[in-house]
């Protein structure tokens, strides 16, 4: 096993990222709701566990642990589409179904025909960024999707996508390349600025939602740069 030395800007990227992970944390874990509030408390939930998983990615790739970290990837990304999909766009029995069924139903009211069709992970994001877009909100998550559902998929089902990521064509690491480490803080900066600013939207705290994106969009331009050299 083979780890590589820390490089400058993967040691930049991640403290950046994990601090602002933390103030996103600190903003709303004192938020209370109460079960009748199905909308609220499922957002409260799901972006509480993009944050907490995106903490922990954090301070995996802060250890050169990246093959870790691409192994919750698709988990992390999906909880921040059902959360946000929950809160923004669907109806109050879309809500119940799920809750009682654990499944995203593509019926939007009770008693519509066919079948309790499954809502799918693409269609999902792309719902999500028309919706956030009629906001004002940056449209990213159908684009990640769409470069990534290979990855996604092969990550989701122990497949090769990861495998090819860490072997150097000597040593067998856990540690990827430099753009593949920053594009993955990427990642993790963008779904912790969704969950925290739609959350904050939710319970219609717009100041502190403002506050975060003051501090994320200057981190967001770094290390995009970055990524892009």
């Amino acid at each position: 096993m083979n780890h590589s030395n820390h490089d400058p800007d993967l040691i930049f990227s991640s403290i950046e990222v994990t601090q602002f992970i933390q103030t996103c944390i600190s903003a709303v874990e004192g938020l209370t709701t109460n079960p009748l509030e199905k909308r609220k408390l499922l957002i409260m939930q799901f972006s509480l566990r993009v944050l907490y998983n995106t903490q922990a990615s954090m301070f995996l790739i802060s250890n050169n642990d990246n093959g870790t970290v691409s192994c919750i990837l698709r988990s992390t990304f999906e909880f921040l589409c059902r959360g946000l999909w929950l809160s923004l766009c669907a109806t109050d029995h879309q809500i119940d179904f799920f809750i009682k069924n654990d499944k995203l139903t593509k019926q939007r009211n009770v008693g519509e025909p066919g079948k309790s069709w499954e809502v799918k992970l693409g269609p999902m994001a792309k719902e999500i960024d028309e919706r956030l877009g009629s906001m004002g909100f940056p449209v990213k998550l159908h684009e990640i999707f769409e470069q990534n559902k290979k990855v996604f998929n092969s990550l989701t089902h122990g497949g090769m996508a990861i495998l090819t990521k860490t072997y150097n064509g000597k040593n067998v690491t856990n540690t990827f390349g430099k753009k593949d480490t920053l594009l993955q803080s990427y990642y993790q900066l963008l779904m912790s600025a969704y969950a925290t600013t739609s959350l904050l939207a939710t319970f219609e705290k717009h100041k502190l939602a403002e506050d975060i994106v003051k501090h994320y969009i200057p981190i967001n331009d770094s290390l995009y740069g970055m990524v892009q050299e």
